[in-house]
Formats: C-alpha cells, sequence, structure tokens
C-alpha cells in the first residue's frame, strides 16, 4: 500500500505513526459514518445541536477511515491534523473545509471547557451536507463498497 508522501512526513514527525491495518476498520469506520448520517437525517431537525454533533462525528468517521487506508494513526498531533490532512485527501472545498475547522473547535469546546454555544438550523444542516458529500468521496478513495445505511 502506497500512501502520499505527507503521511510519511508527518510520521517522520512523530504526529503520526505506521501501523498494520486492522481487518474490516475502514468498512467498519465508513459504516459508522453512514450511520451518523442516517442518525442525524432522522432526528428532529429542531434539535440542531444533535444533528450537528451526529453530522461532526460522522464526519470524524470518515477520517479514522481514511487513515486506517493509509495506515497511520494520530499520535502527538490529534484529531485537529488528522481531520486537515485527510479532508485535503477528499479535496475538501475551502470554505467547507473552514466550517470543519470550526466545527472541531466547536466540539473541543464543548468537551474539554465550557458548554456548546448554540448551534443554528443553518449550521446543522451544513455539517449534515457535507458529511453526505464525503462520504461516497471516502468510499471511493478508500476503494469501499459504499453504504447505503443514508
Amino acid at each position: 500500500m502506497s500512501r502520499p508522501n505527507e503521511y510519511d512526513n508527518l510520521i517522520k514527525s512523530k504526529a503520526f505513526e505506521s501501523v498494520a491495518p486492522t481487518t474490516g476498520a475502514v468498512d467498519g469506520f465508513l459504516r459508522n459514518a453512514a450511520d451518523y448520517l442516517a442518525a442525524a437525517k432522522a432526528l428532529d431537525q429542531a434539535k440542531h445541536l444533535q444533528v450537528f454533533t451526529m453530522a461532526y462525528e460522522g464526519y470524524f468517521q470518515i477520517v479514522q477511515a481514511v487513515l486506517e487506508f493509509f495506515e497511520v494513526r494520530t499520535k502527538d498531533a490529534g484529531r485537529n491534523l488528522a481531520i486537515q490532512r485527510v479532508s485535503t485527501d477528499l479535496k475538501v472545498d475551502m470554505k467547507e473545509f473552514a466550517f470543519i475547522t470550526r466545527a472541531h473547535e466547536r466540539r473541543n469546546g464543548t468537551s474539554y471547557s465550557s458548554p456548546f454555544p448554540p448551534v443554528s438550523k443553518a449550521e446543522a444542516l451544513t455539517m449534515v451536507a457535507i458529511l453526505e458529500k464525503y462520504l461516497p468521496q471516502a468510499n471511493t478513495l478508500t476503494g469501499n463498497a459504499p453504504t447505503t445505511n443514508a
């Protein structure tokens, strides 16, 4: 398996580590992403925070699938660099990338320092649309059969 040189550079810098592939992990992560997408769409759309969170976590499952595909895991870098690296691989639009970065910052704020700020319906639906758009691209990149849960 060959991976982009950027991954090898991240391994050399100790941000990522090279790992042996785990059988079924890519498929599992992408299936989880599809399940998060389905759950986000099934939720009462008035529950903006929950819809947003489900879609964000679904996108992170895509990130995990691509990392697994390239046989790497984060080491010192964590989620942020992983999201950046995989978003580049998926050719995420710059506007969407900026949104994903803000979504990650909001998620971290909730998890580590303060209550989640209010999420608008537009923000929730944007995160769902991003997950919906990039899940098929992740399936293509990894050579995974598309999931049909969403």
